[in-house]
């Protein structure tokens, strides 16, 4: 199991951080716009095609949400590690942009719905 960047309370803080909400706004409608582009034989696209057009505008509410479930994300609990402090806001300011889009490339299946098994199993078509 990982060891948390951060303790609960401070990972906590940073997913409710006012200066990051605007930017994980952007990167949730960046995201989409992504999803939007793959092939529809992409495991899971039913799921991750509805996400993106629910949150290609995403409101803070919708982002807010989001957050909780992307700042757990591997990509981006490495980069509140590699920031080396422990302030939420100065965790968000030291986060780039590159992984903040990692961070929500990575949780887009988990937010959408797609099972990890889905996605692990490949699909069996009748012969």
């Amino acid at each position: 199991m990982p060891t948390l960047p951060l303790p609960l309370t401070s990972m906590c803080a940073l997913a409710c951080d006012a200066s990051l909400l605007p930017r994980v706004r952007m990167a949730i409608a960046y995201i989409a716009q992504e999803v939007f582009m793959e092939a529809p034989t992409t495991l899971g696209y039913p799921l991750r095609w509805n996400l993106a057009k629910t949150v290609l505008s995403p409101t803070d509410a919708q982002a807010q949400s989001m957050l909780v479930g992307l700042v757990v994300t591997p990509p981006m609990r490495a980069a509140i590690a590699a920031t080396g402090v422990s302030d939420p806001a100065a965790v968000a300011a030291a986060i780039t942009d590159e992984q903040l889009l990692d961070g929500v490339r990575h949780g887009w299946n988990s937010i959408s719905g797609v099972s990890p098994s889905t996605v692990a199993q490949p699909t069996l078509t009748e012969t």
